[in-house]
């Protein structure tokens, strides 16, 4: 697996803007039952480490980028792993890692499920690079229900507890992200007073923008867990989320889209109101995105990030183009990059080796599923049924 850039895949590839990644630990202490990092981990180790390599290699790049005059490409602090466990007062790595952000005003995006970095000099920090938009503080919950956050997240601090923490950040204008993570139906947010009720907190804690991803198991475990939070199987279906089977991995499944894009209609409608963006992550379904990127990257100050699917959905919506055909042509791809400012094809080639390789990888993977309707139809739906309607 590269060190700062995720791996290929159909779904990362096509869908996600922030694929460059620190992880500054060797795992994550919260345990939660859903944990993403079983999927890309052969051999987790049992104990929290310290990455050094991370902030290495970071340094290393973005002066790289920053001799060239180059945009910076944000990177996701993190992915598999919180970058703020309690072994970050022993090992510091966020902190460095944070500390040469600033230094050089390179941006990151920060997800957490964690109040740690409330602890000085980690808040003073944050706070900066908030206040100077140079990142986005993702704070990521499933549910505001404590009894079922002790089931799925066993150690990580009640919702609440990471809700209360941002008004300590001293400012509500700042490049705040709630991530609704994983989406479990009937235990986050569903009903109609509970989607009102999330959105009025939003708002009152200054939150800009809301994610929303669907929660995503082992086939036999998603059943397990759901069962186990009193959800039956005739309220929530089940779809297949990988596109194959692969030898010794175990086949992935997802809460069916049909079910998950009435309550995101919801949400989304009432988000709007009060002014606040909406997307959701790995759904593909863009028709209920209200802003740019999915991660809330556009609150940033300066920024380039990669074309994917749902650049390829805007242009496609804004110019009516009806033909699959047509998106085979290089022209397409190359004046979508430049209507939106979207880092692409041979300009990716300027940036380090050792990012740009993968990038390029990335990007050839997106066309490759931009060209087949079938994996367009599981990837994008809402991409798809603009050439299937026709």
């Amino acid at each position: 697996m590269p060190e700062l850039v995720i791996n290929v895949s159909n779904i990362i590839s096509s869908l996600c803007y922030t694929i460059l990644k620190l992880e500054p630990y060797t795992i994550c202490p919260f345990r939660c039952v859903y944990c993403y990092s079983r999927w890309y981990m052969k051999s987790p180790s049992r104990y929290v480490y310290p990455r050094p390599k991370a902030l290495g290699m970071f340094r290393e790049v973005i002066l790289k980028i920053y001799r060239r005059s180059l945009k910076p490409i944000p990177f996701r602090l993190s992915t598999l792993v919180d970058p703020f466990p309690p072994h970050e007062q022993l090992y510091r790595v966020s902190e460095n890692i944070l500390r040469v952000a600033l230094e050089y005003s390179y941006p990151l995006v920060i997800n957490t499920k964690s109040i740690y970095f409330l602890h000085q000099p980690l808040k003073s920090y944050v706070e900066k690079l908030l206040d100077d938009r140079l990142t986005i503080l993702q704070i990521s919950i499933s549910t505001l229900n404590n009894d079922i956050t002790q089931v799925i997240e066993p150690r990580a601090p009640e919702a609440k507890k990471r809700l209360n923490a941002i008004k300590q950040l001293g400012s509500t204008d700042i490049p705040l992200v709630l991530r609704i993570s994983p989406y479990i139906p009937y235990t986050s947010p569903t009903q109609s007073r509970d989607i009102e009720h999330l959105v009025y907190l939003a708002r009152d804690l200054g939150f800009k923008h809301i994610i929303v991803e669907a929660l995503r198991m082992e086939t036999n475990n998603i059943r397990n867990l759901l069962e186990y939070l009193n959800i039956t199987e005739t309220e929530i279906d089940i779809d297949s989320y990988s596109l194959r089977e692969v030898e010794g991995l175990k086949p992935l499944a997802r809460i069916s889209l049909h079910l998950l894009e009435k309550t995101y209609t919801m949400l989304s409608n009432e988000l709007k109101k009060h002014g606040i963006t909406f997307a959701t992550c790995k759904e593909g379904l863009f028709d209920l995105h209200t802003a740019s990127d999915c991660c809330g990257i556009y609150l940033l100050k300066e920024y380039i990030v990669r074309a994917t699917l749902q650049d390829v959905y805007r242009y496609v919506t804004e110019m009516n183009i009806n033909s699959h055909q047509e998106l085979q042509n290089i022209e397409v791809v190359e004046n979508l990059c430049k209507k939106y400012s979207r880092l692409c094809l041979d300009e990716l080639h300027l940036y380090p080796k050792n990012i740009s390789k993968t990038l390029r990888y990335h990007e050839k993977k997106m066309f490759k599923v931009l060209q087949n309707i079938d994996l367009l139809k599981h990837i994008a739906p809402h991409l798809a049924k603009e050439f299937i309607a026709t």
